[in-house]
């Protein structure tokens, strides 16, 4: 006699062998539409400009269209937030940084969980913040821009997550307290700051350097626990202030929602892989001052493993609390 279980299972057991080959499809035949990169940051932004960097390469590598779509807002969270909802199949990417992953220290609530949402596909580069004032300002150094802020608060504009856990950093290590001003994305952050509305921008190292380059600013600081190679002559935070040790760096990876096929992610893996070993994308990541960091699927949930424990210490050494 055959006991209910048993029934159950002998009828699943037909949609189960019809689903299995359909899962592995989905995998095998990917691309066969184009891919979306959603850029969390609006255009001019140096997570902009790489994921257009981005989606010319893997459209070489996948031999499918892929395209951008900016999704600025909330410190990149309305972007992560869209692509946490999206379908798992792999054509809705997130092109995302540090400071995103570690979201829920900046606020007490989300749409979605800045880990458990998405699933790694790669990390492709890694950039630190820079202290810039416009070139006629008459602060010449950090120190000077601690003095400065010690007798009165001087206006910090940032565009992003990381660039409000260096205000607040430099806060903490020279026990000033900064006007701290934030805005929707970098480009905003610079246009204000040249303008005079703000008295120093924290921004990228890609940002920051295009408008010292171009003689319209004056680099401070850098954040990094190193100098910088392509701008020597900028000291580190942690020079002038020790308490500010260690680096204060972010990664830019591409995730995945929650679920996505591990066929689809090697496939993915792999094209960037080869994307961020070409010629043409290390030149063009040079150019963005961005430098490269290719890690796997694996080696990047390694990293963010690793690195939220550490952000989560520096914001609250920053004394940043949930918004």
């Amino acid at each position: 006699m055959i006991d209910r279980r048993t029934l159950l299972a002998l009828a699943a057991a037909p949609l189960l062998a019809a689903t299995a080959p359909w899962v592995h499809a989905q995998g095998d035949d990917f691309p066969s539409r184009p891919i979306t990169l959603v850029a969390p940051f609006p255009a001019g932004s140096v997570t902009d400009a790489v994921t257009r960097v981005l989606a010319n390469s893997l459209s070489q590598q996948l031999g499918k269209p892929v395209v951008v779509e900016n999704k600025a807002g909330a410190q990149g969270t309305i972007g992560a937030a869209f692509v946490a909802a999206a379908k798992p199949d792999g054509y809705t990417l997130l092109v995302g940084s540090s400071g995103m992953f570690v979201a829920k220290s900046f606020y007490k609530t989300l749409p979605y969980d800045p880990m458990e949402s998405f699933t790694p596909v790669a990390a492709v580069g890694s950039t630190a913040m820079m202290f810039v004032v416009p070139e006629n300002s008459p602060l010449r150094t950090i120190a000077d821009l601690a003095a400065a802020s010690k007798k009165q608060p001087v206006s910090m504009a940032y565009g992003s997550p990381t660039g409000q856990v260096a205000v607040a950093l430099f806060s903490t290590v020279t026990q000033t307290k900064p006007l701290a001003v934030s805005y929707r994305g970098i480009p905003q952050a610079i246009t204000d700051m040249l303008g005079g509305q703000v008295q120093v921008a924290v921004v990228d190292v890609g940002n920051a350097l295009a408008q010292v380059n171009g003689g319209k600013a004056r680099a401070l600081a850098i954040s990094s626990t190193k100098r910088y190679a392509g701008a020597p002559q900028v000291p580190t935070l942690q020079e002038s202030y020790p308490r500010a040790a260690g680096a204060l760096e972010t990664i830019i990876a591409i995730q995945a929602p929650a679920g996505t096929l591990p066929a689809v992610v090697q496939k993915l893996d792999t094209a960037l892989k080869q994307a961020m070993a070409s010629t043409e994308v290390k030149a063009r990541f040079q150019v963005l001052n961005t430098s490269v960091l290719s890690l796997s699927s694996k080696d990047l949930a390694a990293r963010l493993r690793a690195d939220n424990p550490r952000w989560e210490s520096l914001m609250k050494q920053a004394g940043i609390a949930p918004q």
